[in-house]
């Protein structure tokens, strides 16, 4: 039997599946004595367990001469400890057949752990050492320091990450730790010392300022032993508040360039501060920006992409912190039409605030969001990172439980109101990396704001 297919129509999505992301008989939480909150997820697919401790601070308590600190501290908490040298940690994990990682970001820092049930004892004591009694050794520090600086040196020669960092420092100020990299610059980076990591660990690095999220077959009070068992002499105390200074309003629009000379591509950063991530606007803000440049069939993407060519790809982000964020346009476009792809940007941002969005248009960015969750906890070490985000954030223990419903309630109306609210396009900055001399005129005629030429150094 034949039939036919009528290639230049889209196909319609069927009926959005009736699914559950977490199983909350599943899911259970306790305390150890030493304060740290311990969330345990029931996973009997794979004889594995994965551990990921969550450290409640991150970059954002790096003092801004100091940037940097945190990336450091988490690189180098595995390079060796009292009990242990850096290459004996990873022989003892190699032999265990364990996947041992550290990480840090903005607002958190830790280590995730990939162990056979089987060996989970003998991994949780590797674990807990480096937890437990990082040494910080000068030798190990001056060669991690200049893995940094190379990053950072390859950094500054990709225009897309050079906007990027440009973009945040002018929305953030000089005097936010968000408006720095998180690797940091050359000069913060050279200036952190060993005495600088052991006082962080110090002062924040404690059990009762971290989660500990395992998924795994294990029971709680099995695993609550073991970790007690590794965990208990690592000492709880006070840990001090960091307070950020407020986030700058702009009062109004400008261009900031920087020269990339016979750059073919401009890369174009548009935006302004957003919200945090707890924010109460959180589901309509992000089912607006689905609509908004969210999706590869979202009004941006499709105007700058599809009709006029400019891009191969455009995008809009919220990038929500504990203490605030921001929301940022971003893609790569040829150089000549670089004021005309400025100028399209922001005819988005002016639509979506003035006409709001259809019926259709809605519908679709919620299905886009509710289906491409599952895919997001396949794994053992995805489920463990999504919970580590409810920890870190402390969002409600229901709250992939009730993520379906809460995009679904979201109207034309919420997303009509969060764009009037959120989105102002009057106040954004515009950063672009290219061909001074080839894009400086055309972006003038645009009357956005002043056009100011910058030089940058990370």
């Amino acid at each position: 039997m034949h039939t036919t297919i009528d290639r230049t129509k889209i196909p319609e999505a069927g009926p959005v599946p009736d699914f559950t992301l977490l199983d909350e008989t599943k899911l259970s939480r306790a305390q150890l004595s030493n304060g740290i909150n311990v969330w345990l997820y029931r996973y009997k697919k794979l004889p594995v367990a994965q551990v990921h401790l969550a450290v409640h601070t991150g970059a954002f308590s790096d003092p801004v001469e100091k940037a940097g600190l945190t990336n450091l501290f988490a690189e180098m908490l595995d390079e060796g400890t009292k009990n242990r040298s850096a290459l004996q940690i990873a022989d003892d994990f190699d032999f265990l057949g364990t996947n041992f990682n550290t990480w840090s970001s903005m607002d958190g820092c830790g280590a995730t752990m990939l162990s056979l049930r089987e060996h989970l004892d003998e991994s949780l004591d590797v674990f807990a050492d480096v937890l437990k009694a990082p040494e910080f050794p000068e030798q190990e520090l001056a060669r991690v320091r200049q893995n940094v600086l190379t990053s950072i040196l390859q950094e500054e020669d990709q225009p897309n990450v050079l906007a990027t960092k440009v973009f945040v420092k002018k929305i953030y100020g000089k005097d936010h730790p968000y408006g720095s990299s998180p690797l940091g610059t050359t000069e913060s980076v050279q200036s952190v010392t060993a005495k600088d990591l052991k006082e962080k660990y110090k002062r924040h690095f404690k059990p009762n300022n971290a989660s500990i999220i395992v998924v795994g077959d294990i029971e709680l009070p099995e695993l609550n032993e073991k970790l007690e068992k590794a965990l208990s002499e690592w000492k709880q105390g006070d840990v001090p508040k960091v307070n950020l200074p407020q986030i700058p309003d702009r009062e109004c629009a400008a261009v900031y360039l920087v020269n990339r000379t016979e750059a073919a591509q401009s890369q174009i950063r548009i935006g302004h501060r957003g919200i945090e991530r707890t924010h109460k606007d959180y589901f309509p803000v992000r089912v607006m920006n689905q609509i908004l440049g969210g999706q590869f069939t979202s009004r941006i993407n499709l105007n700058l992409r599809e009709d006029k060519g400019y891009t191969y790809g455009a995008a809009s982000i919220w990038e929500m912190r504990k203490f605030g964020g921001h929301f940022i346009t971003t893609g790569g476009f040829q150089g000549e039409y670089t004021d005309r792809s400025v100028e399209e940007i922001m005819k988005e941002l002016h639509r979506i605030r003035e006409e709001g969005v259809t019926g259709d248009e809605l519908e679709a960015a919620k299905d886009g969001l509710i289906r491409s969750l599952p895919r997001q906890f396949e794994t053992p070490s995805q489920i463990a990172s999504q919970l580590a985000n409810v920890a870190l954030y402390g969002l409600p223990d229901n709250y992939y439980d009730t993520y379906v419903d809460n995009v679904q309630q979201v109207s034309t109306e919420d997303v009509k109101r969060v764009a009037s609210d959120y989105i102002h396009p009057s106040k954004a900055a515009v950063v672009v990396v290219g061909d001074v001399d080839k894009i400086k005129s055309p972006l003038e005629k645009l009357g956005i704001g002043d056009v100011i030429e910058i030089e940058y150094k990370g």
